[in-house]
This record gives structure tokens, sequence and C-alpha cells, in this order.
């Protein structure tokens, strides 16, 4: 579905919105007028413009308490990089022309209200620059098999908090060329899979790097974070596969970590 800014009248609200897991996502492109420089470590601001999208209430449960009932609790969206042609001056990058952001979740009422807050707004703001919203696409999830190779479109990352000799807790980021980054990886999954599915999945996956994965350094809120970025195949459960697609990989999701595309069967 392709929404524009051009269309009048009520705004529209997509049915079904308490379904969980229907599976889309949604490419907002926005088209400034002129140059927009943001901060090499935007994550919090584009966080910021779309949590400012969606309802006082559904915002709230987000950013308070999230979807599960127990242990760690998950937010169940992830975002893009900003994709468009920029140049960096100093420790801003400067974008030129439309800039696409995409956004995914598998929680069909965090779409609705994240599309109709973009056709109502009309526009995000970034520190202050107003950034004209001129399409929306929403996009349901491909048909995926039990074996996908994706692209990052924002870096995934894993960790683990361990205690050092002295008692001080030490977060540990792993490399996709360390057993623990699949391991950890199927059990973020699988932990997704109980929230969304209720029983969970019984299978389990595999992701392995191709080739060599670019690492990333990000900084998130004060917090220092490791990512990569690159191509990976992923084999398994293939609902298990569908919630990494619409969910995110890894953790920190809503934060803007762990989101990829199909390159193969998309």
């Amino acid at each position: 579905m392709l929404f524009s800014q051009k269309a009048s009248g009520p705004t529209p609200f997509i049915s079904g919105c308490d379904h969980i897991f229907k599976g889309m996502r949604v490419c907002v492109e926005l088209s400034p007028s002129g140059p927009v420089a943001v901060p090499s470590q935007y994550n919090q601001l584009v966080q910021g413009a779309i949590y400012r999208c969606l309802s006082p209430d559904l915002r709230s449960e987000l950013h308070d308490l999230g979807f599960g009932t127990r242990g760690r609790r998950f937010k169940l969206f992830t975002f893009s990089r900003l994709i468009g042609e920029f140049r960096r001056q100093g420790p801003l990058l400067v974008f030129r022309g439309p800039i696409r952001l995409w956004v995914s979740s598998p929680v069909s009422r965090f779409i609705a209200e994240l599309v109709n807050g973009l056709l109502s707004a009309g526009r995000i703001n970034l520190l202050g620059q107003e950034l004209p919203v001129s399409s929306i696409e929403v996009r349901e999830r491909p048909a995926l098999s039990g074996e996908v190779t994706v692209r990052t479109l924002s870096p995934i990352t894993v960790y683990s908090t361990l205690l050092t000799r002295d008692g001080r807790k030490k977060t540990y980021y792993y490399s996709p060329f360390e057993e623990e980054f699949a391991e950890l990886l199927e059990a973020n999954l699988k932990r997704k899979a109980s929230i969304l599915l209720g029983d969970g999945a019984t299978g389990g996956v595999d992701v392995s790097p191709i080739g060599r994965p670019r690492e990333v350094v990000c900084t998130f809120k004060g917090t220092v974070i490791r990512g990569w970025v690159g191509m990976f195949v992923i084999r398994g459960d293939q609902r298990l596969i569908e919630i990494g697609y619409e969910a995110g990989l890894g953790a920190k999701n809503s934060a803007g970590f762990g989101m990829v595309e199909v390159v193969n069967g998309d």
C-alpha cells in the first residue's frame, strides 16, 4: 500500500489493529527542501520521532512496559539507518535530497498508529528540522522459507552481561565468528516467539555470516553499543525467521538495531 501526503479527507486507519504477528513494515520517504544535518549517532532522535507518531497510550505501554509477562520484555519494533545521500561534516551527517526510513513490527496496532500518525502530522521533526513526508509505503512480509539470505539495514548486536573478578558488571559484545553470536540470536528469537505465538517455536535457527561483516560502534543514550553490518544466511524454523524479519534480529531492536531485508526470494 502506498500513501501520499496529497491525499485529502479523513486519515485512514488500517484494519486489524489489535492483531499480533501480521507481518508488515513501513517505508517513509522524507523530502526536505534543503540540507538536513543530524549527529552521526542519531538513533535516539529517530526513535523519538517514531514514538511521537504513536498514541499516548501505546507510546506509554511500549516505553514503560513492552511486551512479555516475565523476564526480558520487548518493544517488538525495529528501524533502519537513514537511507539517502549524505556527506560527513565533523560530528554531523548532512543529508541532501530524499531520505528513506524503514520501520518494522509484527504488531499491527503499532504499524497502524505509526502510519496514521505520519499522515496526520505530515512531517517528522529531527533536531528542530521539519522533514515533510512525501510518501508512505506499507509492505507485507514476503514469503519466507527455512533458509534466507539477508542484508542488514541496521547493525545486529548480540551481548551478554558478565561479572568481573571484582564483582563489577561488564557487557561483552559477540562477533558473528563466535559461537555465542548464533546461540544468543536463537535464544532471543525464541523469547520473542513465546510472546507472539504463545507456545513459541519448537525448532531452532542458525545465523551465519557471509563474507566478512563489518563491525560498527554506536552510542545510544550514552551507552556504547557494538554491532555488525553485512550479509547473513538464516536457516531453521520458518516461524522464527519470520519473527526475526519483522521484530529484528538480536538485541536493542527498538533502538535501531537488527533490521534486515531479504536478498533472495523478496
